[in-house]
């Protein structure tokens, strides 16, 4: 899910428009967001995108910005802008302490990520698009906000559990080769999209609700997500365009509503998306405290401020981090999450938090 920060009404398609003539310049966070499905509002509206506006190093000048949409250079640039490769503190699995392998261990076999779960809205989608008929149950199997009532829920049981547990394979797989924890990438799916990946109203896209801000912004901090995007949509001169399109498996004539196969194959450039999101954490942890980050947080940290930026936008961690940073120490989580008081940036606190909350239960090392 991605930062929302304004959401207005009329002109999002000249926002959007514009959004693409200059997507070069947008530095905004990974996705627009709100409320997941499970919790999302009943009358939500959604408005114009604004790309959010973080001063960042002097080296990011319009000569380091991403190269012209559709033509992929022989080699794209590293995005390094500090002193060293911030990239590690991502990738860094040296030293995670037992209390949070719950979310950040790395399972054997993609069976010990599967889950059993009764989902109001997935279980809604299949009954109104025909993939489940539940038209014996009172209401059609559904409330008047499109959620599964308990008769839907019980029509639609057995589908809903194949979709929430046919891309672990492919999750599993993203977290080994790209790095990305494999239960963040699913509790990150099930929060966003439970596990339906279509657009959800004008703006986001598959089964992590990306947006086109968010893949603006992914797409530049990611450079093997630049490949990666490329590689599927070769000719696109609009790649953030095309990488949120990659994302959308809607099939009104495939089995189950969806293009399973292109859902599975946007597993991995939704690791790469997030992956993205923790460079430019990192950034911002030393644009606020000019040390590097791995100095200034451990693992589990930088990832729930990763999750903080997807949600928020990097404001909100740049903030966080400012106000609790003290030199010679490292943050805590509950110390950030105790100095936010913005209301974004303290549902961004929430969706960290009900990301990285106790699920699984792992017994052994990562």
């Amino acid at each position: 899910m991605q930062w929302n920060s304004a959401h207005a009404d009329e002109k999002d398609g000249a926002v959007l428009a514009a959004a693409r003539l200059q997507w070069r310049v947008h530095r905004g966070p990974g996705s627009l967001h709100r409320a997941p499905p499970s919790m999302k509002p009943m009358k939500l509206r959604l408005g114009a995108i604004v790309a959010c506006t973080l001063i960042l190093a002097p080296t990011l000048s319009a000569a380091n910005a991403p190269p012209v949409p559709g033509v992929l250079p022989a080699s794209v640039p590293d995005r390094v802008v500090q002193p060293q490769n911030v990239t590690p503190v991502c990738l860094d699995r040296s030293d995670i302490p037992e209390s949070e392998l719950h979310w950040l261990r790395i399972p054997a076999n993609a069976s010990e990520l599967a889950t059993s779960e009764d989902y109001a809205y997935l279980s809604g989608q299949l009954i109104q698009n025909g993939v489940v008929d539940a038209s014996d149950c009172p209401l059609g199997g559904f409330w008047p906000d499109g959620y599964a009532t308990a008769c839907g829920l019980a029509r639609t049981r057995q589908v809903s559990l194949y979709l929430q547990n046919v891309y672990d394979d492919e999750i599993l797989a993203a977290g080994k080769d790209i790095g990305v924890p494999p239960v963040l990438i699913k509790q990150l799916i099930r929060y966003e999209s439970q596990f339906w990946p279509v657009q959800w109203g004008p703006y986001h896209y598959g089964l992590g609700h990306l947006t086109f801000p968010g893949a603006v912004t992914a797409l530049f901090w990611n450079p093997a997500l630049y490949a990666a995007a490329y590689a599927e949509a070769p000719g696109s001169v609009d790649l953030p365009a095309s990488l949120v399109s990659l994302m959308n498996a809607y099939c009104p004539t495939c089995s189950y509503g969806l293009d399973i196969p292109k859902a599975e194959r946007s597993i991995p450039l939704i690791a790469q998306v997030l992956l993205a999101y923790c460079k430019q954490t990192t950034q911002v942890i030393y644009n606020a405290t000019k040390v590097s980050p791995g100095d200034v947080v451990d693992y589990a940290t930088v990832w729930r401020l990763t999750l903080l930026n997807y949600n928020a936008g990097p404001n909100c961690a740049f903030d966080a981090v400012k106000a609790n940073f003290k030199l010679g120490s490292k943050l805590s989580w509950v110390g950030i999450a105790d100095k936010l008081a913005v209301r974004m940036c303290i549902r961004g606190v929430g969706y960290a938090d009900t990301i990285s909350a106790p699920y699984y239960e792992f017994r052994t090392r990562p």
